[in-house]
């Protein structure tokens, strides 16, 4: 069957063509709305029309309209998708959604996706969604992520489950879309760890590297596991320079540098070797209890016991593990990527362990005044503590930070220790010194406030952001 459904073409000609389609009780609001986008495109025809502060607000304004239409579009799909009548017109709901709604087949397939889950497996998200408590991007990062197995499905719908469906609708009010993305893919990892270990085995089967000559140079391509990725960005960020004032190469032509930077240490420098002395340091941070419990499958594996954690599990027994404290503070990279049981079992047989402990407030015993810098040894329980600059609304990594003085060396005295260092990027490091920045702790957060005494508000501050 040809895909015959035309585009649909401008605003103006969907106005007229498809507004004698609505419901009589929509029609006015829906008439109020195109009237309303008129009214906003001739009122900013020009940049003089408004003034930065009101341009802010439109924007605003406008995606949280925008938002809200989309949450209600997925779910006139599902509408469609139940009465059948894309089938007259094309082979697929998608393809027909592409076509009559001019997107691409992309951006369809999330929506229709999107309203088949609000519909089937996240009343809350749907409901939270509708209302304008979360956004359409939050509604998205949970349908895509969370109801993928029939045991995550459970937990999510499971009352007893005290990280169902109405603990992520509060994680996705709480925090970014980014950063609720991490968060949900650490939800789904403890929520089904056995459907996480598939997942990592099967990428290892995908696992692959085109590096083909081409005109005037290589073509990459390819694909990793979460294990060699984390490995080859760190090494990448450790050999890409700080770009140099009036630097106007970009971020990906720096890191294509830097390939070349690896591969020539391993030449220059006789890495290339039959064997190999020393290895990569990747970071993975997993609590005690989590390494001990990876100690006990490897010694049930060595006496042919059964895997502690790996017999088939029902909502009722996985339910005590799906706890905040399973979910967010899992085993995971620095940069918050979760790591997979299976390969957690393969870095602990080998890994380096380095043992910082925290106290119930996040913090770390001091190691005094000595020195003015910070040591590594310092650096790296700081990294563990903080994981990301800690300026609100920042999530830079590790690698673009570096560790300020709470207590500031020479005026306030303040000790290189753990406990007086933060770690905050170049640029909000700049800024905290130039603006008279002061950061204090309250409890288990860090607390910013300005030259005036006000304390500067966190944009993503949530159930899991604290300093641990």
């Amino acid at each position: 069957m040809a895909d015959d459904v035309p585009p649909a073409g401008t605003s103006a000609s969907v106005g007229a063509a498809e507004l004698s389609r609505v419901p009589g009780r929509l029609a006015g609001p829906m008439a109020d709305l195109l009237a309303l986008m008129e009214v906003l495109d001739s009122g900013t025809s020009t940049a003089s029309d408004v003034d930065g502060h009101e341009a802010a607000a439109v924007a605003a304004l406008l995606s949280a309209v925008m938002s809200r239409a989309g949450v209600v579009q997925a779910r006139m799909l599902a509408v469609v998708e139940a009465d059948g009548i894309w089938s007259v017109e094309s082979r697929s709901l998608v393809r027909w959604a592409a076509r009559r709604l001019d997107v691409s087949v992309r951006t369809a397939q999330a929506q229709v996706r999107l309203g088949r889950t609000l519909r089937d497996d996240l009343p809350l998200t749907s409901a939270a969604a509708a209302a304008g408590e979360i956004g359409v991007e939050h509604a998205h990062v949970l349908a895509a992520l969370a109801p993928t197995t029939e045991r995550r499905r459970e937990a999510l719908s499971s009352p007893d489950v005290e990280c169902n469906e109405a603990w992520l609708v509060r994680q996705a009010k709480l925090n970014t879309v980014d950063d609720l993305r991490t968060v949900v893919r650490h939800w789904a990892a403890a929520a089904d760890t056995e459907a996480d270990d598939r997942g990592y085995v099967q990428a290892c089967e995908r696992q692959h590297l085109q590096v083909s000559p081409t005109l005037g140079g290589y073509h990459v391509q390819g694909f990793l596991t979460v294990d060699v990725g984390q490995a080859l960005v760190t090494a990448l960020e450790a050999v890409t320079p700080v770009p140099a004032a009036g630097d106007t190469t970009t971020a990906d032509q720096r890191r294509a540098r830097a390939v070349g930077v690896l591969a020539n240490l391993v030449l220059d420098k006789g890495l290339a070797g039959e064997g190999r002395a020393s290895r990569l340091r990747l970071n993975v941070l997993v609590s005690y209890e989590t390494l001990q419990a990876v100690t006990e499958r490897a010694i049930a594996r060595q006496d042919g016991l059964p895997l502690p954690g790996l017999a088939p599990a029902t909502t009722a027994q996985s339910a005590p593990e799906l706890t905040a404290k399973t979910v967010l503070h899992g085993p995971q990279f620095e940069d918050g990527t979760p790591v997979p049981r299976i390969l957690l079992d393969r870095l602990a047989c080998d890994g380096e362990l380095n043992r910082v402990i925290f106290g119930p407030q996040s913090e770390i015993l001091d190691v005094g005044r000595a020195e003015r810098t910070f040591t590594r040894a310092r650096r790296n329980a700081i990294i563990a503590r903080d994981r990301h600059c800690r300026f609100p609304g920042c999530s830079a990594p590790p690698t673009l930070s570096e560790c300020h003085h709470v207590e500031h060396w020479a005026r306030d005295h303040g000790s290189t220790s753990v406990d007086n260092g933060i770690l905050l990027c170049w640029h909000h490091h700049g800024h905290v010194h130039a603006r008279g920045i002061e950061i204090h702790r309250q409890g288990a957060r860090w607390v910013f406030t300005d030259a005036a005494g006000r304390e500067l508000p966190s944009p993503h501050l949530g159930d899991g952001d604290d300093c641990a």
